[in-house]
């Protein structure tokens, strides 16, 4: 009933080694943006927009998404993050958070933090909160046994932090880099070039999904481990923020600590910026070649 194009899957060496070159550049130039600019002044405004999708107290809650419709919906296809590396992400972002005063009179959260069990990296959306598929809904049982096929054809692969950084926008993010593979994996499998699973398997899900927003995530690799959400907070406290942004980045390059990524989840999101809402565990089941 559901089917994918495998022949689109393995692009000629040459095109395929000329994307990957593509893909790898662009992403150091997009990681080298938001460094530079996450040290310039933070956007407020932006900031102050964000903050209405919470709610205010002390702590700062997601709050849920209004549809216009009932049919209407966001799905997300994201890399759950493992449980050790999942701890030390939400403990760098709350040593970050803790950094910020709180509002003075009220006590009131100036920043969130995500919580372990939701951190991950995202990979695509089926409907984007910005750009909803129309029906989106509706055509979930569809996607989730479409990515049930994918990751037949998805092995496992292991990624790295390489930063951690605030970005002008006041998200706390860890970028990440995957790693090559450190066995022969098959032909038959997506990220054969396991250095570049991400971008793989984004490549193919445009194929395969039949709605691709337009606003979708494309060679960043990230979690956010937690948000700015006050357009009031000082910057002698965003200064102090980045000064241990870099301090920790310095700590992953000497104690990087790579995790295998063996699963994806497609989330049925129910809150803004938040992968919360029912999720499909699917596991990634592309073989390796056995010598």
């Amino acid at each position: 009933m559901y089917t994918i194009h495998f022949s689109l899957w393995h692009q000629a060496e040459m095109s395929s080694s000329e994307q990957e070159a593509q893909w790898r550049q662009q992403r150091a130039e997009l990681y080298d943006q938001l460094y530079e600019g996450g040290k310039k002044a933070i956007n407020r405004e932006g900031v102050r927009k964000t903050r209405q999708n919470f709610t205010p107290g002390p702590t700062l809650e997601s709050k849920p998404y209004v549809f216009p419709t009932e049919n209407d919906g966001v799905a997300l296809i994201c890399a759950p993050t493992p449980i050790e590396m999942a701890e030390r992400c939400h403990t760098i972002g709350k040593e970050l958070m803790d950094l910020l005063p709180r509002e003075p009179e009220t006590g009131n959260a100036v920043a969130c933090v995500t919580r372990r069990e939701l951190m991950h990296v995202t990979l695509f959306h089926t409907s984007h909160p910005g750009d909803l598929a129309p029906n989106a809904r509706l055509r979930f049982p569809q996607d989730v046994a479409q990515l049930k096929t994918m990751c037949t054809h998805i092995a496992p692969f292991r990624m790295v932090p390489v930063k951690v950084l605030m970005a002008s926008s006041g998200a706390i993010i860890m970028l990440f880099q995957c790693l090559p593979a450190t066995e022969k994996l098959s032909d038959d499998v997506i990220n054969a070039h396991a250095e570049f699973s991400v971008d793989h398997i984004r490549r193919v899900a445009k194929e395969t999904f039949s709605f691709a927003p337009k606003t979708d995530t494309r060679v960043i690799i990230h979690a956010t481990l937690g948000r700015v959400l006050s357009p009031d907070v000082q910057d002698v406290d965003l200064d102090r923020l980045r000064a241990r942004c870099d301090e920790i980045t310095a700590e992953l390059e000497t104690d990087p600590q790579p995790a295998l990524f063996d699963k994806l989840w497609f989330v049925e999101e129910t809150h803004n910026l938040s992968p919360q809402g029912p999720k499909t565990d699917i596991p990634l089941l592309g073989g390796l070649q056995h010598q």
